[in-house]
């Protein structure tokens, strides 16, 4: 076992030579048959390279404790390091794995009656289930894991599984409830000390004012947590936080420090293995590159993200609304005379999108960081909204998206005193009059509005469309029947 001196000593050295330490320590543990202290540095050495994101490495060290637990009749060493499995399962997005593991570990902690680390396992099962859309499961684990935290005064459980709670209910659209978690889980974690937790708390506290307009608020909450989280060098955290403070950059229309943050994003995310972080990142760059009409690197982002989606555990409909993702931005770039087929380009991608990130700001997004709305990426949107009314309907889903995220972008930039008030109102409008369009009703603008002119053309296009005897007849608009 560590002696007080020793653990003292741990204390200053590095990430690196506490791994050194530890594998010395279980050579020598193995030949004395110190079994417990095995145990301890088998487990230590899983942790330090999980906190390196070296996932193998990590695995291999709870796999031996798995094996060596079950052979010396250590049942609560075994059920720890199934979770521990549980948990790199998760990690690289595969659920179902996560899920066998996690209940087996489960299933012993209860038989022998350990329940501090039956409240853990149950926390971590409750966010499985939340990836996996099982709500009431979710809401079932978390509920338990806290009653018995604070039963056995696990005050870091408490926060951890508030903070996650926080964002259970935050993701129902239960925002007073999620506001509560949050600040509980903040108290706690700022009494113990627990300053990664106190990170990851402040992140989606940020995350939670950015969704209710407050960009000012959530913007010192970001900073504050990139802060804390950097002196812990928790890759995972980071890519979550910077990606949120890229979108809201986005949305107050910086596009140059929007880029920043998703290039490091992707970056962290890549680093520490974690697939579907990745794969959200690179959602928002989609829809980002997108929104600034480079439909080439959009698609890039999009063809990559469903490849790393291949790996993972994801619904059908997760997987259909990247597909159709790819389809809507191939369609746009045949239009523009450019053919692409997405087998040619997807091997490339990754390339693409570092090629695209390290490109200094078009002129669409500087005129845009000025405070204006470019002219090609609105006739972007347009062209967006006549396909689905006429020959894309397949689409409505991610171009409702496209369109919703200009529409908050403008608005946001109004309600911050970003955007000048004269055409930002203009653009608002006739954003919403595009909206109506898709929902099949009608929509006008008064006669000397500045975009009235361009509505009424799109409004005709779509009226010859519908009254062409030669169209395809299964090919509605949406809200046409």
């Amino acid at each position: 076992m560590i002696l007080d001196n020793e653990k003292e000593e741990q204390g200053q050295m590095t990430l690196s030579e506490e791994i050194a330490y530890y594998q010395k320590q279980l050579e020598k543990q193995r030949i004395e048959g110190d079994r417990d202290g095995e145990m301890l540095s088998l487990f230590r050495l899983g942790l330090l390279f999980q906190r390196q994101d070296c996932l193998d490495q990590a695995c291999d060290y709870y796999q031996q404790a798995l094996v060596r637990s079950r052979e010396y009749g250590m049942r609560l060493k075994e059920a720890s390091a199934l979770s521990s499995l549980g948990t790199l399962h998760q990690r690289r997005g595969e659920r179902e794995q996560a899920l066998m593991v996690y209940r087996q570990a489960l299933n012993i902690q209860r038989e022998v009656g350990f329940l501090p680390g039956e409240g853990t396992t149950l926390g971590r099962l409750a966010t499985l289930y939340q990836e996996m859309h099982r709500d009431q499961e979710a809401l079932i684990c978390y509920r338990e894991a806290l009653a018995i935290h604070r039963e056995v005064d696990n005050r870091s459980g408490q926060g951890t599984t508030l903070n996650n709670l926080g964002t259970f209910y935050q993701e129902h659209g239960q925002i007073q409830r999620a506001l509560r978690c949050f600040q509980e889980a903040l108290l706690i974690q700022h009494e113990i000390g627990d300053q990664r937790g106190r990170g990851a708390t402040l992140s989606k506290l940020a995350s939670l004012y950015f969704s209710l307009g407050q960009i000012q608020h959530a913007h010192v909450l970001y900073q504050e947590a990139l802060l804390l989280l950097r002196r812990e060098n928790d890759n995972s955290l980071l890519a979550l936080t910077l990606g949120g403070l890229g979108q809201l950059y986005q949305t107050c229309l910086q596009a140059k420090e929007a880029l920043r943050c998703y290039r490091e994003a992707l970056e962290l995310a890549r680093l520490s293995q974690d697939r579907e972080r990745e794969a959200v990142v690179l959602s928002n760059l989609g829809i980002f590159f997108a929104f600034f009409h480079q439909t080439r690197v959009a698609l890039a982002c999009f063809l990559r993200m469903l490849d790393l989606l291949s790996s993972c555990q994801v619904s059908a409909d997760q997987r259909r609304e990247v597909e159709g993702a790819i389809g809507l931005l191939c369609e746009h770039l045949a239009e523009e005379g450019i053919l692409i087929e997405p087998e040619e380009l997807a091997p490339r991608a990754a390339e693409v999108i570092a090629a695209a990130l390290e490109r200094p700001p078009t002129q669409a997004m500087r005129a845009m960081s000025r405070g204006a709305l470019a002219l090609e990426m609105l006739a972007f949107l347009s062209e967006a909204v006549v396909d689905v009314c006429t020959i894309h309907p397949e689409a409505n889903q991610e171009v409702r998206l496209m369109l919703q995220r200009a529409h908050n972008i403008l608005r946001s930039r109004l309600a911050n005193g970003l955007a000048g008030a004269g055409t930002g109102h203009q653009e608002l409008e006739f954003f919403e009059a595009l909206q109506s369009l898709l929902d099949g009703q009608s929509a006008h603008l008064p006669p000397r509005h500045r975009y009235q002119p361009l509505l009424e053309t799109l409004k005709r296009g779509i009226s010859l469309y519908f009254s062409d005897p030669d169209r395809r007849q299964e090919k509605h608009a949406p809200g046409r029947g």
